[in-house]
């Protein structure tokens, strides 16, 4: 009868040893097989981008080549008129206009602290809550 209980033991142990490895080698597939996926939907997300950046660069070789996209870079960048067209040139000096507006803005700013400095602490107050 003892000789039957080590037999036992010893397919027990088998059993177990192997369920482990078999769990192993699942866990490792997964892995691997969760890991290929991963790359490859990156892969496939990467191919459409690259295939909607060829389709664009497919449209703007289409419109370089008309007529239109020369006469605007003509005009553009060689300041060419067409024929019987009058070219003005309008100057933007927008820093200017900045200036001055800020200017304008910091006086309104100081003549509105300016008198609100003047009067008492509760006519203050009484403007900021309910206004003017």
């Amino acid at each position: 009868m003892r000789k039957y209980f080590k037999s036992g033991k010893i397919l027990l142990w088998g059993i177990l040893i192997l369920a482990i490895y078999m769990f192993i080698v699942l866990a490792t597939e997964t892995s691997r097989n969760y890991n290929l996926r991963s790359k490859s939907d990156s892969l496939e997300s990467q191919i459409t981008q690259l295939e909607e950046q060829i389709q664009d660069l497919g449209y703007k070789i289409t419109y370089y080549k008309t007529d239109s996209y020369r006469e605007r870079l003509a005009r553009e960048k060689l300041n060419v008129a067409a024929p019987g067209e009058n070219v003005v040139i309008i100057k933007d000096d927008k820093r200017n206009n900045k200036n001055e507006s800020n200017t304008l803005n910091s006086s309104i700013l100081k003549t509105d602290e300016e008198s609100l400095s003047e009067k008492p602490n509760y006519q203050q107050w009484r403007i900021f809550l309910f206004g003017k």
